[in-house]
């Protein structure tokens, strides 16, 4: 019935309810007029990558490595890598499909064994210093649209995914696919999903998806 579940990086996956905003605070800097402007629709997702990036730029000249180290402190869920390898085990596919940032989605990818990931792209320049802009994989609010690319170009259906989100931003896509968990203990949220799951780690999840599979 259900063939890959796709799973939310910020908040879910990791601790963190941002991979933008370990950034932001890292450069003490206040982006949250950016945030607006692209909820307003007055600038396009990759408009607001370009100024997000910007205010970290205006600080000090910034390299891949710096970045790399900052996102890479993220907390990962304790209990995230068993849960994927118990997913893998009633046959479900994993991926990652995240408004994140492509560096630490990889990492986190990569830590726990998941299958596929997409995520947003910072762009470096030949000397690795990090310049304005990004590559836009997974706008903010087209996710359910990207999710719905993906899934066709793997040869899978909507209804055969499950999702696993966190936040407002995830509903249009709990209402698309073949099932939905909010990650969350607010049941106004919850109440989007098909289901809503509040839990201290992931182990909660592997125990619901074993009970929805045995229906």
């Amino acid at each position: 019935m259900y063939k890959v579940i796709v799973f939310d990086m910020d908040g879910v996956l990791v601790k963190e309810s941002s991979s933008w905003q370990i950034l932001h605070s890292y450069f003490n800097v206040n982006a949250i007029p950016n945030f607006r402007a692209y909820l307003e629709g007055r600038i396009t997702y990759k408009e607001f990558m370009f100024l997000d990036t910007l205010l970290w730029i205006k600080k000090r000249k910034v390299s891949k490595r710096e970045i790399v180290n900052v996102l890479l402190k993220a907390t990962i869920d304790k209990q995230a890598k068993d849960a994927i390898d118990e997913l893998k085990k009633l046959g479900l596919k994993t991926a990652i499909i995240t408004s994140g940032i492509s560096i630490l989605a990889k990492y986190v990818a990569e830590i726990l064994e998941i299958d596929y990931y997409l995520a947003n792209e910072l762009l470096f320049n030949e000397k690795d210093q990090l310049i304005p802009g990004g590559v836009v994989k997974v706008p903010l609010l087209d996710k359910e649209k990207i999710l719905a690319i993906w899934v066709k170009n793997k040869g899978l259906k909507m209804s055969e995914v499950i999702y696993v989100g966190d936040s407002v931003f995830d509903v249009p896509v709990f209402k698309k696919v073949g099932f939905s968990i909010a990650w969350t203990c607010n049941p106004n949220l919850g109440k989007n999903a098909s289901t809503y799951l509040c839990c201290d780690g992931l182990k909660c999840l592997v125990d619901y998806i074993r009970r929805l599979f045995s229906l």
